[in-house]
């Protein structure tokens, strides 16, 4: 149980710090641009790298709470038996989309690295290194979408929120 609350805290921590880098590179360009006259070339390019990072490690919290962007209509008004039989389908079907995002994720890294690809800017910054979220990102949503499924196997129908059709009127 620590250390699913370490890893939690470690996703929000390392994706945050990544957003106030992107942050800060952005803020620091303007400042240098508009007070000096000045600026570092490269400095949006890697900006948009820590902003993607952030993004990608921090999708795997979204679905280990289940607060990801979804389409919850049918599942709202579909008996809870359904809807548990539905979530479980949904969240095998990520599960899928989530190993095939690590191992072509892999493979582009692999392929990176063996090439030498970089980035074109000023700052030629090794292309492996920004992909690396890929495997990563996909390892990450990977082993929250197996937790969400053990959760939802042992948690039995109670897993599922109620749907409409059973909500009291009121």
């Amino acid at each position: 149980m620590v250390l699913l609350k370490l890893w939690d805290r470690m996703e929000e921590q390392v994706g945050g710090l990544f957003l106030l880098a992107a942050v800060l590179l952005v803020f620091a360009q303007i400042v240098l641009r508009a007070g000096f006259g000045i600026g570092i070339s490269g400095i949006y390019e890697l900006a948009a790298f820590c902003s993607t990072f952030s993004v990608f490690l921090t999708a795997s919290l979204g679905v280990k709470r289940n607060t990801h962007i979804r389409v919850d209509l049918l599942s709202n008004i579909v008996p809870r038996k359904a809807a548990f039989a539905l979530e479980l389908f949904v969240q095998v079907l990520m599960l899928g989309v989530f190993l095939c995002l690590l191992y072509s994720g892999y493979l582009l890294v692999e392929e990176s690295l063996l090439l030498g690809d970089h980035t074109t800017g000023t700052i030629e910054v090794p292309m492996w290194i920004p992909q690396l979220i890929m495997p990563v990102a996909g390892l990450l949503l990977t082993l929250r979408t197996l937790q969400r499924i053990f959760f939802l196997l042992h948690g039995g129908i109670a897993a599922v929120a109620p749907s409409a059709a059973e909500l009291p009127v009121t």
